[in-house]
């Protein structure tokens, strides 16, 4: 899954990628969002509207610090908690939230936020 999102690390500014899965995990489609700078601000509708129409069952989201400090942000945090909390209403799980810096990634749920 993770070599889905390793071109994020190489982005200059902040990017996310979100790919949309399949009952059995296959990859049902993937999108790529620019940010601006330190930021990237992805609806949690937007994503929800994505699951649907692709029939998708779970979701994976990733994105980078370019900064390369893996540590989530206080809006990357509460971006995970809204975005698990509206997919669930739709019986869409939310894998993960991988966050990537200068080669690292940190998984939000190994550590337990998620």
């Amino acid at each position: 899954m993770l070599a889905l999102f390793n071109s994020l690390d190489r982005e200059d500014k902040e990017a996310m990628g979100i790919a949309y899965l399949g009952s059995e995990r296959m990859l049902l489609g993937l999108r790529h969002v620019a940010g601006f700078g330190d930021s990237v601000a992805v609806p949690v509708a937007r994503i929800a509207r994505d699951a649907i129409m692709l029939g998708a069952s779970a979701v994976v989201i990733a994105h980078n610090h370019p900064d390369g400090d893996t540590r989530p942000s206080a809006a990357d945090l509460s971006l995970t908690r809204r975005l698990a909390q509206g997919l669930a209403a739709l019986d869409v799980m939310l894998l993960d939230h991988l966050i990537l810096g200068c080669g690292s990634v940190l998984s939000l749920r190994e550590q337990g936020m998620l």
